[in-house]
């Protein structure tokens, strides 16, 4: 059995009609079969929102064997995930970004749950002020969903919009709070004020059980809840049980609640959701993260609104151990929630969040495909105790779920370091013969197609077994250096240490609190030129990379031709280890040093304007001596003729086009539009017209855009350039 032509010919039937599913809603083309958000082998689930890490996360089902493009050791296909936030809930989308993830024809238990990650920039606003806006994430496989396009319907997969709730401002710029029409101050002083320095809102207070019982008095929140975490306390403590009762007692009594009528209630209370519910649980191989995305239901129950510390939902994560038939625990992951007047009814979506370390289970893909069973626990404000996988909390749920670990190097106990992606590409989707990359972007989205690299160059990769307890300083740290060399097969040439200073974001967590993510400024070391890895899987703390970053060459216009770039990690006892060896599924082919190919150079591009005709006559006139120089003067209804070139090593795309757009009416230059490989890949030199019936008398340029196909900066293709020529447009002689 296997995936039917609409699926397994997908990407053919597009490039024949892209509305062929009639999933456009204004197209040249006509449907020919129609299917839209088909769910049957990929769904989104889940989408929700982490305020402490500014990351929403969305959760997919894969749900069969086959109709991925191939098995482990293929390519596979591309599960696009495109946000878009409504920060105001007044229908207007600002599209945030992308993410995806791979998905391939995996024999096994389904679903397999994949998570993905995208990092935003959210407008905070104070604690005052409930800002909830609502997210809406589009799933399309094979597909990427356009930019700015909130409406795009998928063939292959669907839509899901949520509520998510944005932290609150920390802390103020002086110059904004100036601003309010609350604020004076005398000009005097306002002349002496540094406006730049920012004012820190104060820690959030803790409400006492009273204030908790005054806030919920006409709420409907019963005493056992908002008296839980106190309760426990006194559960847990090593006293007298007569001692306990009586402390209890004093507790209640304020707020006018007997002992026995709390303590029965929450006796009777197990694995309750009215007030919060665990809905999915996905893996991000990329990020490395384990996620639990989990629904807070209710308006109040949650100690205090924005202002208020509130209270804490803790996500516990297990993984089966096959072999000793057990749960072990991976780690607890935590989220704030508090009461919010304005929830909406579907809830406000949450994401906890955890950095797992899976690599004892990864393995090369002609192993097979490497899966994992993972339990998840939602408790409120009591941690699920990590001995225990079986425990039922008070207040959450327990959900399960199997995930996928990506290929890679067998583990081994060794320190080695390997050099992942280059440039935003995996190192095996580079060419080692060209040095040219062809592939999505892993992060920033963007499809390279025998691309070269250009301008900031970001290394990302990691060091097997780093040590534990850095931050307690108990361990010292590893060490690396990367190094850059021009290629010579002939002749090798020296390695070049990259020693420039680079911002790295780090995530750092322990069990007990949200986690926080922290940005440091790599610098190398000066008595031995190597950089700190940062890595630190020890306890209680942890810190874990964002992303991966290693190294940022900053390479420009000398910089060219054929160039690798290599590791070497140095052990705290002064031992270098050199780059580890990946092993690429597609091909079976190894890189242990990446190849890759610089262009800095943009391309050189000219457009002229050299004749015209006019009415019936079929004639093309040359410009004329008697043309002013910089803007040649034609009469509405003249065919325009000109000339264009563009020269580059790698060639990408030319566009022509009229401006002003207003008053040309739709008018299109002939062609509009040449690509490569079309176009070959040194560029072309041609021929343009333009008819210029409808447009309005006016001043007017052609303008030549041109870029080449480089990948830039790591995060978009192309190096651009342009020319322009000018002309005016004047009435005909019978108007």
């Amino acid at each position: 059995m296997g995936p039917e032509d609409e699926r397994s010919k997908f990407r053919e039937l597009l490039l024949v009609n892209p509305n062929y599913f009639g999933n456009i809603k204004v197209s040249k083309f006509k449907q020919v079969k129609a299917k839209k958000n088909d769910i049957s082998y990929e769904e989104l689930k889940c989408v929700g929102y982490n305020p402490h890490v500014e990351q929403l996360e969305a959760v997919v089902h894969i749900k069969k064997d086959y109709g991925y493009g191939g098995d482990i050791c293929s390519t596979g296909t591309p599960e696009h995930v495109r946000f878009y936030v409504d920060w105001n809930n007044a229908g207007h989308w600002e599209d945030v970004g992308s993410a995806h993830f791979t998905a391939y024809d995996l024999p096994g238990d389904k679903p397999l749950e994949y998570a993905v990650t995208l990092d935003i920039d959210p407008k905070k606003k104070f604690c005052t002020i409930e800002n909830l806006p609502k997210v809406r994430a589009i799933l399309s496989w094979n597909d990427p969903p356009p930019p700015g396009d909130a409406d795009f319907v998928p063939v292959w997969g669907n839509v899901v919009e949520a509520r998510i709730q944005i932290d609150t401002l920390k802390y103020v710029l002086l110059a904004d709070l100036l601003k309010m029409d609350a604020v004076k101050v005398p000009a005097g002083i306002l002349e002496n004020l540094d406006l730049s320095q920012p004012v820190s809102m104060m820690a959030p207070k803790e409400l006492t059980i009273s204030e908790k019982a005054e806030i919920y008095k006409e709420k409907g929140v019963p005493a056992h809840r908002f008296t839980f975490a106190k309760i426990h306390h006194l559960l847990a403590k090593p006293a007298l049980a007569a001692n306990a009762n009586q402390e209890l007692a004093q507790v209640l009594a304020g707020v006018g609640a007997e002992v026995a009528e709390a303590f029965e209630a929450l006796v009777k209370t197990d694995g309750d959701t009215r007030y919060e519910e665990l809905r999915c649980v996905g893996y991000d191989p990329r990020r490395r993260l384990l996620t639990g995305i989990l629904t807070v239901k209710l308006p109040y129950g949650y100690s205090g609104d924005l202002c208020k510390k509130g209270s804490r939902q803790y996500v516990a994560f297990w993984e089966w151990d096959e072999i000793e038939a057990t749960w072990c625990y991976l780690g607890t992951a935590v989220v704030n929630a508090h009461d919010i007047k304005s929830i909406p009814n579907e809830g406000l979506q949450y994401a906890a969040s955890l950095s797992v370390d899976l690599s004892h289970r990864r393995r090369p893909c002609t192993a097979g495909p490497s899966e994992a069973r993972i339990r998840a626990i939602l408790s409120w404000e009591v941690p699920p105790p990590p001995h225990n996988p079986n425990w039922v909390p008070k207040w959450g749920n327990r959900e399960e779920t199997r995930i996928h670990i990506k290929p890679g190097p067998l583990p081994t106990e060794e320190t080695i370091p390997y050099v992942e992606t280059v440039g935003n590409i995996h190192v095996c989707d580079i060419d080692p013969g060209t040095g040219l990359a062809t592939g999505e972007g892993l992060l920033a989205h963007f499809n390279a197609d025998r691309s070269p690299f250009a301008r900031t160059i970001t290394v990302t990769g990691y060091i097997d077994n780093p040590p534990g307890g850095v931050m307690e300083g108990t361990a010292a740290p590893l060490k690396y250096q990367v190094s850059v060399r021009p290629y010579n097969a002939v002749s090798p040439q020296p390695w070049q240490p990259l020693s420039n200073d680079f911002d790295v974001w780090v995530r750092e967590e322990d069990s007990l609190n949200p986690p926080v993510h922290k940005k440091i400024t790599q610098k190398i070391d000066p008595l031995d030129g190597f950089y700190t890895y940062l890595e630190d899987p020890g306890t209680p703390h942890e810190r874990h990379y964002v992303i991966p970053v290693l190294a940022k060459w900053h390479t420009s216009t000398p910089y060219t031709g054929l160039w690798q770039i290599q590791i070497t990690a140095r052990t705290p006892y002064g031992d270098d280890i050199y780059g580890g060896v990946l092993v690429c599924e597609s091909d079976g082919s190894t890189r242990s040093v990446a190849t890759l190919r610089l262009d800095n150079e943009a391309p050189t591009v000219g457009i002229t304007l050299t004749g015209y005709q006019r009415g019936s006559d079929p004639t093309v006139y040359p410009i004329g001596a008697g043309t002013p120089e910089k803007c040649g003067k034609f009469l509405k209804g003249d065919i325009l003729h000109g000339t264009y070139s563009v020269e580059d090593e790698h060639f990408g795309q030319l566009t022509l086009t009229v401006f002003p757009a207003g008053p040309a009416h739709g008018a299109t230059v002939n062609p509009s539009v040449r690509s490569f490989d079309i176009v070959p890949t040194n560029g072309e030199s041609g021929k343009w017209t333009l008819a210029t019936s409808g447009m309005d008398p006016c001043g007017y340029i052609v303008r030549l855009w041109a870029r080449d196909r480089a990948i830039v900066d790591s995060g978009s293709i192309g190096l651009r350039t342009s020319d322009d020529v000018g002309f005016c447009l004047e009435f005909s002689e019978d108007e």
